[in-house]
């Protein structure tokens, strides 16, 4: 009988064969063996609730301006304006919570619109989505015409005490709206009368007041910057001055009540996303925020561009709760 010797280059080859025949197998099979590609393999999308220009686009498309070099793949922003952000928040919510699909939209707006909304609320913040980092702040400024005659936030209250037959316009991004309720406990707190003009958005806000269509707005401070030579703000509303606009005096500073809201821009995600998406989105917000590219585009934008953890948005969202949760509940929901 004749004698085959197997040389052991020949048996090496054979595993290395079946090995891969093997792994193949699994692939097609789908089984457990089968390679899973890290998260992101493809574009993300950042919804925005209000239109091109505002505040909360602005933070949105600096940060997409960088994202990819942190998560791997570009990320897109989507405007989906109405309700306050809410439709865009919706979308989110009904998306597959894969990650592919998040929303910028500040906390304060985010929470004083459901909260308005009530038991109607079709989202809930922390419910229904969750913070996965902020991005930034928003402060808001009350703002006039450049030749207005009000040179100072108390120049305005004094005059609309004195000509109550003489109602005053302003406008703000929406009703239900952070802007919108500030400008109402505004009224509030110093005992005048005004008539508010909705918009889709800041830079509609903005638009209507530089045109005089309005007497006044409040809009977010950053909204300032190029439009200087056409609109002047009178004060911002947080206890201290804004970070960039550092000659705007605070409402306190001219004698008036203060209202003390500083509201965190956020990112947000759906409430189930997996584990190590969340872990990598997280870490991906905190290093674009981080870096001096972003840094420095926020500046120049003229927002206050800087991270912020989950468990310090949140605590800036339980301030503006406590702040606006009593005035909510005695404008909207007291019978």
């Amino acid at each position: 009988m004749p004698h085959f010797k197997i040389s052991s280059l020949s048996i090496m080859r054979c595993t290395v064969f079946a090995a891969l025949v093997t792994l193949v197998l699994a692939v097609i099979a789908g089984t457990p063996t089968a390679v899973k590609a890290e998260y992101p393999t493809r574009p993300i999308t950042l919804m925005v609730g209000y239109s091109a220009g505002g505040s909360t686009d602005m933070y949105a498309r600096a940060f997409t301006s960088f994202a990819h070099e942190y998560l791997g793949m570009p990320v897109v922003v989507v405007n989906k304006p109405g309700a306050t952000g809410m439709i865009a928040a919706k979308a989110v919510f009904n998306a597959r919570p894969d990650g592919y699909t998040l929303l910028n939209h500040s906390g304060g707006g985010f929470l004083i619109k459901a909260s308005i909304d009530g038991d109607r609320a079709p989202v809930v913040p922390m419910r229904d989505l969750k913070v996965l980092g902020g991005i930034g702040q928003a402060v808001t400024a009350l703002v006039v015409p450049k030749d207005s005659p009000f040179k100072s936030a108390k120049d305005l209250v004094e005059y609309a005490k004195a000509h109550p037959d003489k109602r005053l316009r302003w406008s703000h991004p929406g009703r239900g709206s952070t802007k919108n309720l500030e400008g109402m406990l505004f009224l509030k707190q110093n005992g005048i009368k005004a008539q508010d003009v909705p918009f889709k958005g800041g830079s509609k806000a903005r638009n209507a007041v530089s045109a005089k269509q309005v007497d006044f707005s409040f809009i977010a401070v950053q909204l300032l910057a190029g439009f200087e030579s056409k609109l002047r703000a009178l004060g911002v509303m947080s206890n201290e001055r804004d970070l960039i606009f550092k000659d705007i005096p605070t409402l306190g500073e001219q004698g008036l009540p203060t209202l003390g809201v500083t509201n965190p821009m956020i990112i947000w995600g759906h409430r189930d996303l997996p584990k190590d998406v969340v872990a990598k989105l997280k870490e991906g917000i905190k290093s674009v925020t981080s870096s001096k590219g972003y840094k420095k585009m926020t500046k120049k934008m003229g927002l206050s561009g800087s991270y912020l953890s989950p468990k310090e948005a949140k605590a800036m969202i339980a301030v503006i709760d406590k702040l606006m949760a009593p005035f909510i509940e005695e404008m909207f929901h007291k019978k």
